[in-house]
C-alpha cells in the first residue's frame, strides 16, 4: 500500500511539473508576442493552437482564462479593434507576475475609497480591461438584465466606470488606460463618477 501511494503521490507531482512548464512556455510566448506592441491575428491564432495542443494546462491560470476567451474571439475567424484591444489586455497582465492566489493587488488603480454603494436600476455604466465574468457584452448584458444602461465612452452623465480584474496593473500602457484618466477627471472636477473594480460592481449583482 505505501508503495503504491508513493508512485501515485510521484505521479501527481511529475504532471504539475509538466503543467508548470507548460505554463512557463505560455508565458515566455505572450511576452515574445508583444514585443511589437500588439497581439495581431495570426499570434492570437498560433496562441490558441499552442493552447489546442497541450491541454493538460487548461484547467490553470492563465491558459484556462486565455484559451475561453481566444475561443470566443476567434469563433467568426477574425478579431475585430474591441476583441484586439481585450485580448492585448489580457496578454499584458499574463506577462506580468501576479501572487501565488493568481490575483493582482490594484494598487496602482484610482479606484474610489471606500468604495461605494453600486446601484444597478437606473444607473449609467461603462466597462473598461478585460474581466474575469467573460466579455464585455456578458458585463452589459448582466447591468441590462437588472435594469441599468451601458454606455460605451466616457460622458459627464456616467455614474460607474467598472475596470475589469485582468490587466489592471497595465492600464496606463493598455488601449483601454485612456477612458480611466477621463473619468478621474471628471471625477476630480466634481462630477458623481465612481470608478470602481470588477470585483466591487460583480458583488452588488
Amino acid at each position: 500500500m505505501g508503495d503504491e501511494l508513493s508512485d501515485a503521490a510521484r505521479l501527481r507531482i511529475h504532471g504539475a511539473r509538466l503543467i508548470q512548464r507548460d505554463i512557463d512556455q505560455l508565458l515566455g510566448i505572450c511576452e515574445f508576442a508583444l514585443q511589437d506592441g500588439m497581439i495581431d491575428q495570426a499570434e492570437a491564432e498560433n496562441i490558441f493552437a499552442w493552447l489546442d495542443a497541450h491541454r493538460a494546462c487548461l484547467d490553470t491560470w492563465p491558459a484556462n482564462i486565455l484559451y475561453a476567451r481566444l475561443r470566443r474571439m476567434l469563433a467568426d475567424g477574425a478579431l475585430d479593434d474591441q476583441e484586439q484591444g481585450d485580448l492585448l489586455g489580457l496578454v499584458l497582465q499574463i506577462a506580468q507576475p501576479r501572487t501565488d492566489a493568481g490575483i493582482v493587488v490594484p494598487s496602482t488603480l484610482p479606484l474610489d475609497t471606500p468604495p461605494p454603494a453600486v446601484l444597478i436600476e437606473g444607473r449609467s455604466f461603462c466597462f473598461t480591461g478585460v474581466f474575469d465574468f467573460g466579455t464585455r457584452a456578458d458585463c452589459q448584458a448582466a447591468v441590462s438584465d437588472r435594469g441599468g444602461i451601458c454606455l460605451h465612452g466616457i460622458t459627464k452623465k456616467l455614474h460607474y466606470l467598472v475596470i475589469g480584474n485582468i490587466g489592471s496593473e497595465t492600464w496606463r500602457h493598455s488601449s483601454f488606460g485612456a477612458k480611466i484618466v477621463k473619468a478621474v477627471d471628471y471625477r476630480e472636477s466634481g462630477l458623481p463618477i465612481a470608478v470602481v473594480s470588477e470585483g466591487h460592481w460583480a458583488a452588488h449583482l
